[in-house]
């Protein structure tokens, strides 16, 4: 679902003008401390990173990375009182397409191990756990964090190769 998909979602470009909206939202949602050099690469990378403005209010935000040919999801968040309504699925699938427009082979991300709520969101959008590490939040209780990646490279997937009525393709003349 896009942005434009729901109603009153805008998904806005991150600039000085509402950076501290970011720094807010993530001293908000998120249980670590992201230091200045966090935001400086976000406003010197604007295309990776998007703030949700929800009627007027912003309510959550996505920032990434791209290393080579791999797409790190820095941070994504939506305030709880603004939770399912689709806002998160919005800025995964504004992550989604900035992966396909860059040709990234994966999408990588960490995930607190006792957030099992996040983790069931990605995995709904083809993401797995491919390992737990041992002491990754030094500052978080447990300490274990979850490394998740989805796989962008299309081996002939059955949704973009396959029609949605298979026997459509013997009623096509000629064929």
């Amino acid at each position: 679902m896009l942005a434009a998909e729901v109603p009153g979602l805008q998904l806005v470009r991150i600039d000085k003008s509402n950076i501290k909206n970011l720094r807010l939202l993530n001293a908000s949602i998120l249980p670590i401390h992201y230091t200045a050099k966090f935001y400086q690469n976000v406003l010197q990378n604007p295309d990776l990173s998007r703030l949700a403005l929800w009627n007027e209010k912003y309510v959550g935000m996505v920032c990434c990375k791209i290393d080579s040919d791999v797409l790190y999801i820095m941070t994504l968040g939506c305030l709880v009182l603004y939770r399912r309504k689709k806002i998160g699925t919005s800025l995964l699938n504004f992550v989604l397409e900035l992966s396909r427009a860059e040709n990234c082979r994966a999408i990588h991300l960490h995930v607190h191990s006792s957030n099992d709520e996040a983790v069931q969101f990605y995995e709904k959008f083809g993401f797995s756990v491919k390992e737990t590490i041992e002491n990754y939040y030094r500052y978080l209780k447990p300490t274990t964090g979850l490394f998740l990646e989805r796989s962008m490279i299309s081996n002939c997937d059955e949704k973009d190769s396959m029609p949605e009525n298979p026997e459509a393709v013997s009623a096509i003349p000629g064929k």
